[in-house]
C-alpha cells in the first residue's frame, strides 16, 4: 500500500522516507535515559509528520548554538557540530556557521570578542558610505569563506546523512546589507534607495547560490534568517520595499532544491512585535521561529495564523540559561503545553548562549523525551 501524502514537504524532493526494521533499536545515549529506549521512527519520518500537522512517537526538538573560534575552519565547525550532537541526539541538527560568515569574501573583517551569543562581529566594514556599494561585485561561492562553509556542511553530512536532518543557516539579503554597513541600513533606505536596491538584488542572487550549494553539499533544509521582521526595525514601507520582496525570492528560489525550509525572525528586545502575518502565508515555508519567549506572540498564535508547524517554547536566554534544572524542565512543559503537541519543535528562539550549563540542555532534551504523545496525561494538548 502506498501511504505517501501528497502535501508531504519531503517528497517534493526526496521521496518518502520507509521506517525500516533495523531502526527499531535502542538509542544509546550516556547523558540522558529515554522512558522508552526503543524509537519506531526516524529522525526524518519524525519531522515529516511533524510538518504534515501529525504526532510522532515523541515531541521533535532542536538545539544549537555558536562554537567561537573553532566554528572558523570546516573542519573545526564540522567537528564541532558533530559533538554537540552526539552529545544531545536532537532531532534537527541546524548547522550555525559564524554570524558574519557572509560579508568577509566581500572584505569585512570578522573576529570574536566574547560575545556571550558566540557570534562574531566586524572589525572593519567595508560599506563606510553610499559609493561604496556601487564597487561590490557578486561572489564564487565555490571558494573563500563561503566555500568553506559549504565545504563544512559536506563533512557534516558524512556523519549526519543517515542520523538527523541537517539544515543550514542562510541569512536574508537585508541581513547580510546590515552586516557589510558601518551605518545602520536604514539610513540608505532613506537616503540612497535606489542604489541600496540594486545591491539587495546582488546579494539575494549571491545568497541564492550559497543556499544552493549547501543543500548540494548534503543540507536537507534551509534556515532562513531575518532581522529586520520587527515593527521597531524598519517602517511599513521600508519592510514592503527592502525587506520581504529579496525574502521571498530567496524562499522561492531555494525551495524547490531543498527538503524543507525554516524562517527564522529575529527580535532584538524583549516585546517587540514581530511582522509575522505576512511571512507567515508566504508559500514555500514549512516552520517559523521566532523569540517566542520574549516577544508578544506565542507559538500558539503563531500557528494559529500561519497553520504551519513553530519552532520554539525554550526560554535561550532566561531560564536556559540561569535557572535550576527544575525550572527548566517545568518551563519548557509548560511552554509545550501552552503551544500543543501538533507542528510543534522544541527549540530556543535564537542560538543557546555560550555559557549555558550543559546540564540544563540535558534537562531540556530529558523533559522533552519523557513526553509520550499519546499518553493520557498529554491528551488535553494534542
Amino acid at each position: 500500500m502506498d501511504i505517501r501524502q501528497t502535501n508531504d514537504p519531503f517528497e517534493l524532493t526526496s521521496g518518502f522516507y520507509p521506517i525500516h526494521p533495523q531502526e527499531l533499536r535502542p538509542v544509546r545515549n550516556p547523558h540522558y535515559p529515554l522512558s522508552n529506549p526503543y524509537i519506531a521512527m526516524s529522525k526524518f519520518d519524525l519531522l515529516r509528520q511533524t510538518f504534515l500537522g501529525n504526532l510522532g512517537d515523541t515531541i521533535p526538538i532542536s538545539v544549537w548554538k555558536h562554537h567561537p573560534n573553532t566554528d572558523r575552519t570546516p573542519e573545526g565547525l564540522a567537528e564541532e557540530e558533530i559533538a554537540f550532537h552526539r552529545q544531545f541526539n536532537h532531532d534537527l541538527l541546524k548547522i550555525s556557521f559564524h554570524g558574519r560568515y557572509p560579508v568577509v569574501d566581500w572584505g569585512c573583517e570578522a573576529v570574536y570578542d566574547g560575545a556571550i551569543s558566540g557570534s562574531t562581529t566586524c572589525k572593519n566594514c567595508v560599506v563606510r558610505e553610499a559609493s561604496d556599494w556601487e564597487v561590490l561585485e557578486p561572489l564564487d561561492v565555490s571558494n573563500g569563506e563561503f566555500g568553506r562553509q559549504v565545504r563544512a556542511v559536506q563533512l557534516i553530512h558524512r556523519y549526519a546523512q543517515d542520523k538527523v536532518p541537517t539544515m543550514a543557516t542562510v541569512f536574508d539579503p537585508a541581513m547580510v546589507a546590515e552586516k557589510l554597513s558601518e551605518k545602520p541600513l536604514t539610513d540608505y533606505m532613506e537616503n540612497d534607495p535606489d542604489v541600496l536596491e540594486t545591491v539587495l538584488e546582488m546579494i539575494t542572487n549571491v545568497m541564492v547560490d550559497f543556499g544552493r550549494a549547501t543543500i548540494e553539499a548534503g543540507a536537507d533544509g534551509v534556515f532562513l534568517a531575518s532581522q529586520h521582521s520587527t515593527h521597531s526595525t524598519v517602517t511599513e514601507e521600508q519592510y514592503q520595499r527592502f525587506i520581504y520582496p529579496y525574502d521571498l525570492k530567496l524562499i522561492s528560489k531555494l525551495r524547490g532544491k531543498a527538503k524543507f525550509a525554516v524562517m527564522h525572525l529575529h527580535a532584538k528586545e524583549e516585546n517587540e512585535e514581530i511582522r509575522f502575518e505576512k511571512i507567515a502565508h508566504t508559500p514555500g515555508l514549512d516552520a517559523i521561529n521566532w523569540e517566542d519567549q520574549s516577544v508578544e506572540l506565542s507559538l500558539a498564535d503563531g500557528k494559529r495564523i500561519s497553520r504551519k508547524t513553530v519552532l520554539g517554547g525554550i526560554d535561550h536566554n532566561g531560564v536556559l540559561r540561569s535557572g535550576t534544572l527544575d525550572d527548566v524542565k517545568e518551563q519548557v512543559f509548560e511552554a509545550t503545553r501552552e503551544a500543543g503537541l501538533k507542528n510543534l519543535i522544541i527549540a530556543p528562539g535564537c542560538v543557546i548562549t555560550v555559557d549555558t550549563p550543559e546540564e540544563n540542555i540535558t534537562a531540556v532534551v530529558d523533559a522533552i523525551r519523557s513526553i509520550v504523545p499519546w499518553a493520557k496525561e498529554w491528551e488535553a494538548y494534542s
